[in-house]
């Protein structure tokens, strides 16, 4: 009887000391589910997931509370289409004709449907940044806040990190080359200060590949060693790196979250997205590459 006990004890996983606490919000990875959830609510019943308050309905830290996870996975498949395109089209800024016809016909489409833009990009966007704002609030950048069940604790604080980065950049991508904007409000300020970055300028479908180069080596003058206009760059630099590494780690544990892999199969899902990883990265970096000044002849 006493060895049955023990044995017993031993294969009790409530008394098997753990390296960090499970927290009660939902970023379990979908591990311990089987299957897609068919019960997926729609977006607007998002705002009302308590994700910190659990609902042991299937027995893992998440406490139950999967519709978050499913609708970032989702919208992040999305999203992440939309930045496959735009690395590949940045890349054809290493021939400036094609980028300048490749862009004004993107351009063009997204003027003649605004509504298929709209749905494509700005809701999923909105969606993706609400859900992943109530996960940051909850968790912030802390190391380790809790044992994942999909990958382990850099994979997490990484994805956390680099959708921190992504946020600041698209920002002040946004508001520095889209009307209205900083550049809007500078060139219309009273005294010297009005046009001081004119030579960065707005993205013009007309001269595409030059009003990019201009937003990415010139924002503050036309001087490109300028240390204001270096710090520009290499945001943009900075933010390839975090959208490829987010991209790649997203599809593979989105895919498990959606149940389209199976625990066998997705440390091979994710050795096959960190080598794609490496592609995108190449990509994106001459993308990044072909818009210095005096690249082209």
């Amino acid at each position: 009887m006493a060895n049955a006990a023990q044995i017993r004890l031993v294969n009790s996983s409530d008394n098997l000391p753990e390296k960090f606490p499970l927290s009660d919000g939902g970023q379990c990875g979908g591990s311990c589910h089987s299957g897609r959830n068919p019960d997926l609510a729609p977006p607007r019943d998002l705002l009302s997931v308590e994700l910190c308050s659990p609902n042991n309905q299937c027995g893992c830290a998440c406490g139950g509370h999967d519709l978050a996870r499913q609708w970032l996975a989702l919208t992040g498949f999305v999203l992440g289409a939309v930045l496959l395109l735009q690395l590949i089209v940045r890349a054809f800024g290493l021939w400036p004709a094609l980028f300048d016809l490749v862009a004004g016909l993107s351009h063009g489409l997204a003027a003649a449907l605004p509504s298929f833009g709209i749905g494509l990009v700005f809701v999923p966007l909105a969606i993706h940044v609400t859900l992943g704002l109530r996960v940051l609030r909850r968790d912030k950048l802390k190391f380790a806040v809790e044992k994942p069940h999909s990958g382990g604790d850099a994979r997490y604080w990484l994805q956390r990190l680099t959708a921190v980065i992504l946020l600041g950049f698209l920002s002040f991508h946004l508001a520095t080359t889209r009307r209205p904007g900083l550049l809007m409000a500078d060139q219309d300020a009273p005294g010297p200060a009005a046009g001081r970055h004119t030579a960065a300028g707005l993205f013009e479908p007309q001269r595409a590949f030059a009003s990019v180069s201009q937003a990415q080596w010139h924002f503050w003058n036309e001087h490109t060693a300028n240390p204001a206009n270096l710090l520009v760059s290499e945001l943009y630099l900075l933010a390839i790196v975090a959208a490829v590494y987010h991209l790649v780690n997203g599809v593979a544990t989105g895919a498990e979250v959606l149940g389209f892999v199976t625990a066998r199969s997705k440390d091979s899902l994710w050795r096959v997205c960190m080598g794609a990883g490496f592609l995108l990265a190449a990509i994106g970096m001459a993308g990044w590459y072909a818009f210095i000044p005096g690249t082209h002849p």
